[in-house]
């Protein structure tokens, strides 16, 4: 296991604009904001949502796209640093018209009809993400 301890920070609340890129918009504020470790929740709706899912087994993502407007069920998130820069990894829940369901990791495609999005900034040192051989990823070291 591995922990890192931190204090509560200011909190951010932000609304993105209709036709915002929610992964990319998200990045710049904090990365203009400089925050480097933090919590990050949203909800609203999306025009389209472009995700992606990480085989265990193949040690790679596969994207999905599904063009067609869905509520933001809810997301949950964190900021920490990776080489150096801040880094967001964004999970969300979706909901379509009919009530089918879709998640995975948030990424750039994925286009804001109204979402309000809530910033915990944490106070210490952050954590930073390096490569871990077990899973093929990039995890708080």
């Amino acid at each position: 296991m591995i922990a890192h301890v931190l204090r509560p920070g200011p909190v951010h609340l932000l609304r993105l604009a209709t036709g915002d890129d929610v992964y990319q918009e998200i990045t710049r504020y904090v990365t203009d904001s400089g925050i480097r470790v933090a919590t990050v929740n949203a909800l609203g709706a999306v025009r389209r949502a472009s995700l992606r899912y990480y085989d265990q087994s193949a040690k790679r993502y596969e994207d999905l796209v599904i063009d067609e407007p869905l509520e933001v069920v809810a997301a949950v998130g964190n900021v920490s640093l990776l080489d150096g820069a801040p880094f967001l990894h964004l999970h969300a829940a979706f909901s379509a018209e009919d009530g089918r369901g879709f998640g995975g990791h948030v990424n750039d495609g994925t286009i804001v009809f109204a979402l309000e999005v809530h910033i915990a900034q944490l106070d210490g040192e952050p954590p930073v993400r390096l490569p871990d051989d077990c899973t093929g990823l990039t995890l708080w070291g």
